[in-house]
C-alpha cells in the first residue's frame, strides 16, 4: 500500500517540481529575489498601466463625465494621486529590472528567460484583474445607490460604466486563461521528460520492474501511469493554484482596505470565523487526501491487469482462462471499489461542510452592519459594497479548503512522482558506482571475468561462486544448465542490469556488444525504425537493410511491406521466430564485436537456427550463448555449465 504523504513532505516535494521548472541552477537567496523582482515589477508595471487607462479616461471623458459614469472611481482618478501613482511605477519597475538582471546568470539558457517574461506578463494581468474586480464591487454599491435614490440618469450611467470595463478587460481575461494554461504546458514538457530521462537512466526502469517482483522490496505500481498521467495532474493542478493563490493574496490585500473603510468589525468577524471554517474542513481534507493516494494505485493496479489482458489474449483464449482472468479482475476491482466509496463518502463529507460553511458566512457582514444601516449610519451603497468585500476576503481566507479536492489529488499524484523519483535515484547510483569497480574496459582478452560471485535475484542464496573466464576474439561460449541455474542472471550481471555480489567483469567498451533476449523488443513505429533499433546506425541505406533481411530469412516480410517506412503493430503481426530473426538484422547493422543471445532462437526451427548462427560465425563475432538446444552445441567450441548451487565446469565442446 502507498504510504500517505505528510503536509510538509508534501511542501517539499512541490517545492523541488517548482524549482526544477523556474530556479534550476539557483542558489536560493537568488531564487527569492528572482521571485522577488518579478512580483515588484509586476506591481509596477500595473500601476503604470492604471495610471494611463485613468489619464485616458479623464482625456476622453472630462471630469464631469467621468464622476457621473465612474463615481466610486473618482478618488482613485484624482489629478493630485497620478504623478505620484506614475513616477512610484516607474521608480519600481527601474529597481525590480536592475535587481533581475543583477542576479539572473550570465549564460542562462533562454529558455528560462521566457519564462520569466512570461510569469511577468500573467502577474500584470492579475493585478490588473483585481483591480478591475474592486471597480465591480464599488460599481455595483454605486448602482444600488442610484436604485435607492430613484436616480435614472445616475443609475443608466453606473451600468454602462460597469459593461464599458467588462467588454475592454475581456481580452486581458482571455490572454491571462491561455497564457496560464500554455506555461503549464511547457510546464509539463519539461516535467515529463525530466523524468522520463530519469527513469530511462542507467537502466533504471529494467531495475523498478524487477524489484516489483520482489514482494516486499518496495514495489512502485504503473510508473507509466506516474510519467504520463500524474505529472500532468500535478502540473495544471499547481499551475491553477498558483496563480490563484496569487489572485487571492491580491484579492485579499485588495478588499481589506475596503472593509476597513466600512467597519473594522468586519475584518475581525471575518477572520475569526474563517479561521473555525477552514480548521474543521481541513482536518476532512486531510482524511481524504490519504484515501486519494490509496485510490489512484487501485486504479492503476486495474488498469494494469486489463493490459495485461489484451497482451496476452492468444494465450488466454486458448486455454480458455476467461473465468480465471475474470476472477483476477474482480479480485482487483472489488478493493478499488471499496476504497472509492469511502473516498466519496468524505468527499461528500467535506462539500457539504464547505456549504454550510458558505450558507453560514454569507449571512455575517449583514449581522455586523445591520444596526448601522437601520441607524442610518450607513447607506445601501456601502451595505452592499461591504457585503461584496466581505464575501471576497472569506473566498481568498478559504482559497485552500474551496479547493480540497484539487489538493488531495495533489497530494497523491505528487507523492507518487516522488516516489518514483526517489525509486530510480539509488538505481543510478548503484550503476554509476559499478562502473568503476565492478566493470572495466578490456584489455587483450576481448572478455574477462574474475572472481565472478553472482547471487540469486531475490536473494535466494548464491548461483555462481568465483566463476574465472576469459574469451578471445571470435571464440564462441555456449551457457547450459538446469532451469533456474543462472544462466539468464549470469548475462543479466554480464551486461550491467545487475550487481555481483562479487569480483570483476571486461567487456568491450562503448557499443561494442549487445544482448538479445528470448523476447525480441518491438519498438513503436516503421519497419525501418524496427531494423535499425536502437538506432545507433538508423541511416542505412534500403538495398543493405533488405539484403540482411534476405540472409536471415525474412524475404517475405520485405515483399509484404514494399515501403520500409509502413507502420504496423510488429509485437503481433511477427511471429516469436519472426522477431527473432529481426533482432539477428540489429546485430548484422551494428556490428559489435561481443553478441550475448539468451536462447535468441529458441522461437525458429533448427533449419533457421543453424543458419542463423552460420551468419553470426562468417561475420567474425565473439558469441555467448545460453541455450536449452543440444543443437546449438554445434556452433560453439567452449561450454561453461553451471549447476545452480555456485558450482561450474568449464570445458571444450569436441565436434563431431
Amino acid at each position: 500500500m502507498t504510504s500517505r504523504p505528510g503536509f510538509w513532505a508534501f511542501l517539499k516535494e512541490w517545492q523541488q517540481l517548482f524549482r526544477a521548472f523556474w530556479l534550476a541552477d539557483l542558489a536560493s537567496l537568488r531564487s527569492a529575489a528572482l521571485v522577488l523582482s518579478a512580483v515588484l515589477a509586476a506591481l509596477a508595471a500595473s500601476a503604470l498601466m492604471i495610471a494611463a487607462a485613468a489619464n485616458l479616461l479623464r482625456v476622453l471623458l472630462g471630469d464631469g463625465r467621468l464622476t457621473l459614469v465612474f463615481p466610486y472611481l473618482r478618488p482613485a482618478l484624482s489629478l493630485w494621486h497620478l504623478p505620484g501613482l506614475s513616477w512610484a511605477g516607474l521608480g519600481l519597475c527601474t529597481a525590480a529590472g536592475v535587481l533581475g538582471v543583477a542576479l539572473l546568470p550570465a549564460r542562462r539558457p533562454p529558455a528560462q528567460h521566457w519564462r520569466w517574461w512570461a510569469l511577468l506578463a500573467l502577474l500584470i494581468l492579475l493585478v490588473v484583474g483585481t483591480a478591475v474586480d474592486v471597480a465591480f464591487t464599488q460599481g455595483n454599491g454605486a448602482v444600488m445607490e442610484a436604485l435607492n435614490a430613484r436616480s435614472a440618469p445616475r443609475f443608466w450611467a453606473s451600468a454602462l460604466g460597469l459593461g464599458a470595463i467588462y467588454l475592454l478587460t475581456l481580452p486581458l481575461q482571455y490572454l491571462n486563461g491561455y497564457g496560464q494554461q500554455c506555461l503549464a504546458l511547457v510546464w509539463r514538457a519539461a516535467a515529463t521528460t525530466a523524468l522520463q530521462r530519469r527513469y530511462l537512466q542507467d537502466h533504471a526502469y529494467e531495475r523498478l520492474e524487477r524489484q516489483a517482483l520482489n514482494p516486499g522490496n518496495g514495489q512502485i505500481d504503473n510508473p507509466d501511469q506516474r510519467i504520463a498521467d500524474d505529472v500532468n495532474r500535478v502540473v495544471f493542478s499547481s499551475t491553477e493554484l498558483l496563480f490563484g493563490f496569487c489572485a487571492t493574496l491580491l484579492s485579499l490585500a485588495a478588499y481589506v482596505l475596503v472593509l476597513v473603510g466600512i467597519s473594522g468589525w468586519l475584518v475581525v468577524a471575518l477572520v475569526v470565523s474563517t479561521l473555525i471554517g477552514n480548521v474543521a474542513i481541513a482536518t476532512l481534507v486531510r482524511q481524504l487526501a490519504g484515501l486519494s493516494v490509496r485510490q489512484q494505485g487501485l486504479e492503476a493496479n486495474y488498469r494494469y491487469a486489463l493490459m495485461h489482458l489484451r497482451s496476452h489474449a492468444e494465450a488466454v483464449a486458448m486455454l480458455r482462462g476467461e473465468r480465471a482472468v475474470a476472477l483476477g479482475l474482480l479480485q482487483r476491482f472489488q478493493p478499488l471499489l471499496r476504497n472509492l466509496e469511502r473516498v466519496i463518502r468524505w468527499r461528500e463529507l467535506v462539500s457539504q461542510s464547505s456549504s454550510l460553511y458558505g450558507f453560514v458566512m454569507q449571512f455575517v457582514p449583514y449581522v455586523i452592519l445591520a444596526s448601522a444601516y437601520f441607524g442610518g449610519h450607513l447607506g445601501l451603497g456601502e451595505l452592499t459594497v461591504g457585503s461584496i468585500a466581505f464575501g471576497q476576503v472569506q473566498i481568498a481566507l478559504s482559497f485552500l479548503i474551496d479547493r480540497a479536492d484539487v489538493f488531495a489529488g495533489l497530494f497523491a499524484s505528487l507523492h507518487r512522482i516522488s516516489t518514483l523519483q526517489n525509486a530510480c535515484t539509488p538505481a543510478q547510483s548503484a550503476a554509476r558506482g559499478r562502473t568503476p569497480h565492478g566493470m572495466e574496459t578490456a584489455s587483450s582478452a576481448l572478455v574477462r571475468i574474475q572472481d565472478l560471485t553472482v547471487g540469486h535475484p531475490q536473494g535466494r542464496g548464491v548461483l555462481i561462486h568465483r566463476l574465472q573466464l576469459s574469451l578471445e576474439p571470435g571464440e564462441r561460449l555456449l551457457i547450459s544448465g538446469p532451469s533456474g541455474c543462472g544462466k539468464t542472471t549470469l548475462l543479466r550481471v554480464l551486461a550491467g542490469l545487475m550487481d555481483p555480489v562479487q569480483g570483476r567483469v571486461s567487456l568491450p567498451p562503448g557499443r561494442g556488444w549487445m544482448l538479445l533476449p528470448q523476447q525480441p523488443f518491438m519498438a513503436l513505429g516503421t519497419l525501418r525504425q524496427q531494423l535499425t533499433f536502437p538506432g545507433h546506425r538508423s541511416a542505412a541505406a534500403d538495398p543493405l537493410l533488405r539484403q540482411f533481411l534476405l540472409q536471415v530469412g525474412l524475404a517475405d516480410l520485405a515483399e509484404r511491406y514494399p515501403s520500409l517506412d509502413a507502420e504496423d503493430d510488429w509485437a503481433r503481426v511477427l511471429s516469436g521466430g519472426e522477431q527473432q530473426r529481426l533482432a539477428i538484422v540489429r546485430v548484422l547493422l551494428q556490428h559489435p564485436q561481443l553478441v550475448m543471445l539468451d536462447e535468441a532462437s529458441s522461437a525458429t526451427d533448427l533449419a533457421s537456427e543453424r543458419r542463423l548462427y552460420r551468419l553470426l560465425i562468417a561475420q567474425g563475432f565473439t558469441l555467448i550463448s545460453v541455450g536449452h538446444r543440444p543443437s546449438l552445441r554445434a556452433f560453439h567450441g567452449r561450454e561453461l555449465c553451471l549447476d545452480g548451487h555456485g558450482g561450474w565446469e568449464h570445458r571444450l565442446i569436441e565436434q563431431a
